[in-house]
C-alpha cells in the first residue's frame, strides 16, 4: 500500500520566517531530464522562500532545462522569494541568460560577499574589516 502526499500549494513568501532549500544536482541535464528537474523545482519553490541551486557538478545541455529553472525562478519571485543559481560556468550562464532574467546567477569562484575577497581553491582568506556584518549589501 502506498501513500500519496499532496504537493504543497504555492504561497506568498512570509518575510518573517524564511525557509531555504539548497540542492546540488549532479551530472548532465538534457531534454530527457526536464520532467524530473521541473518536479523537483516545482515542489521546492512551492514551499521555500529561497532556493539555492548549486550547479557546480551540473552541465545544462538543453535550453528546455534552462527554461525550467527560469520558470521556477519567475514563480518564486512573483511570490516574494528568490531562486539563486550558484557555481555556474560560462555555458550555463549563457543558457540561463537566454531563458530569461528571473534567476539570480553567481559564477563559480565568485565571493559570496564582495568584502570577503577571492574564494575557491588556493584563495587566501582576507580578514574581515571592523564593523563587518553578514547583511545583504544593496
Amino acid at each position: 500500500m502506498s501513500t500519496m502526499i499532496a504537493a504543497p500549494r504555492p504561497h506568498d513568501v512570509d518575510v518573517e520566517s524564511w525557509v531555504t532549500a539548497t540542492i546540488r544536482p549532479a551530472g548532465s541535464f538534457g531534454r530527457d531530464d526536464v520532467p524530473r528537474l521541473h518536479q523537483m523545482l516545482e515542489g521546492l519553490c512551492g514551499c521555500a522562500s529561497l532556493v539555492v541551486l548549486d550547479l557546480e557538478a551540473t552541465r545544462l545541455r538543453s535550453a528546455r532545462a534552462a527554461q525550467v529553472i527560469e520558470d521556477a525562478a519567475d514563480d518564486l519571485e512573483r511570490r516574494g522569494g528568490c531562486l539563486l543559481c550558484v557555481n555556474i560556468d560560462s555555458d550555463t550562464r549563457a543558457r540561463l541568460t537566454s531563458a530569461g532574467h528571473h534567476a539570480v546567477l553567481v559564477d563559480r569562484g565568485a565571493p559570496s560577499d564582495p568584502r570577503l575577497g577571492p574564494t575557491g581553491p588556493g584563495a587566501v582568506p582576507t580578514p574581515r574589516a571592523p564593523g563587518w556584518s553578514p547583511t545583504v549589501v544593496r
